[in-house]
């Protein structure tokens, strides 16, 4: 899956009136686009050929085939998948609750492994395996995704740390060192906060990390490397829910990635973690 209606989705707001209506087509009759030619969708939305070359190409892909092949294959996946729900109608049921949630979940997850980029994750554990230090930063939902991050890291020694506090991440940035590594979450991109900071972090000489919706943000280009996630959040879903699932298994992938990277010695500090919280519960019910 290429993440490819995810892409068009994204896009919109932020492409020329031209190409705005090819998006708008694409959407609306995606399965009809597979089997079209370049002359007949630029005639469906009254556009042109140009038109929809420029589009296909401003998303990331080489032309128009090399699109209508991508989409093929996500079209492919999603109806083996049942990917694709409709927002939930007042009155659902909870066997619907339970289904458009799991499944717009599943989606998200599907749609941002295709958009990271091999080059970027590579570029963002390498950060982390080096760094002598990790900052995470992040508002609300993304607070926690930084929280989760940091008692994964910690157990394979990876010195880090995550405030809920604005002022003491900003005096956590400015501490940071050329060695060290800023990791900024936003789905938004557009956090004032993690953008202060992220900035102070730069300042420091320290690298950054950004997690971020796909699209051309202010956290993304202040960036180091960018590692893109999907979400399709709706009125009822504004918590962040399949965005912060994404995030989470980016996480899980770059903390996976940074303990295989030092093997023997990550698995020498997750047992003496696993060994020292033994510990600590059998000494918490001797002295209950």
């Amino acid at each position: 899956m290429n993440g490819v209606l995810y892409r068009v989705r994204e896009s919109i707001g932020a492409v020329k009136q031209t190409e705005k209506v090819v998006a708008q087509y694409i959407l609306q009759h995606p399965e009809e686009i597979v089997s079209m030619s370049v002359q007949q969708v630029a005639a469906n939305c009254y556009s042109s050929p140009a038109a929809v070359l420029r589009y296909c190409k401003s998303i990331g892909y080489e032309g128009f085939k090399d699109f209508k092949l991508k989409l093929a294959g996500d079209l492919s996946i999603i109806s083996l998948h049942d990917l694709e729900k409709e927002p939930l109608e007042p009155g659902a049921s909870l066997e619907n609750i339970m289904s458009v949630i799991t499944n717009n979940n599943v989606q998200s997850l599907y749609e941002s492994l295709q958009l990271l980029d091999k080059e970027e994750l590579t570029k963002a554990y390498r950060l982390l395996v080096d760094a002598e230090k990790i900052d995470l930063y992040g508002v609300g939902s993304s607070y926690l995704i930084a929280s989760d991050a940091v008692q994964k890291f910690m157990r394979i020694n990876k010195v880090c740390t995550a405030y809920s506090d604005f002022h003491m991440q900003r005096v956590s940035a400015v501490n940071l060192r050329a060695n060290d590594v800023a990791v900024a979450i936003s789905y938004s991109g557009e956090t004032k906060q993690v953008i202060d900071c992220i900035k102070v972090a730069k300042s420091q000489g320290a690298k950054v990390i950004a997690i971020t919706k796909y699209a051309d943000t202010a956290i993304s280009s202040l960036a180091d490397a960018v590692l893109f996630v999907a979400a399709k959040e709706d009125e009822f879903r504004s918590a962040a829910m399949t965005s912060r699932m994404a995030t989470l298994n980016v996480i899980d992938i770059l903390y996976t990635a940074c303990a295989h990277e030092e093997y023997d010695e990550a698995l020498l500090h997750l047992r003496r973690t696993h060994e020292i919280i033994q510990q600590s519960g059998e000494k918490g019910g001797r002295n209950s």
